[in-house]
């Protein structure tokens, strides 16, 4: 799954880098921009894995192969 992302640094007291996915609603944040992209990988990941079904399925699904792709 190939998913696009936005990288920038937030200005203020304690600056940090942010990783905004464009195709789906996650974000990621961390103190340098490879923190920032597994952060966002993970909430990715949490998203994608998390059942939205109120019974858990019958047995686990494969983790999603996700790939993401810097734009400007």
């Amino acid at each position: 799954m190939k998913l696009t992302y936005r990288l920038r640094k937030t200005r203020g007291a304690t600056p940090c880098w942010v990783a905004e996915c464009l195709d789906a609603e996650a974000v990621g944040e961390g103190a340098t921009e490879g923190d920032a992209i597994a952060s966002l990988e993970a909430a990715l990941r949490e998203r994608l894995l998390r059942p939205d079904a109120v019974a858990p399925p019958s047995r686990p699904a494969p983790a999603p192969d996700i790939e993401l792709v810097r734009v400007s």
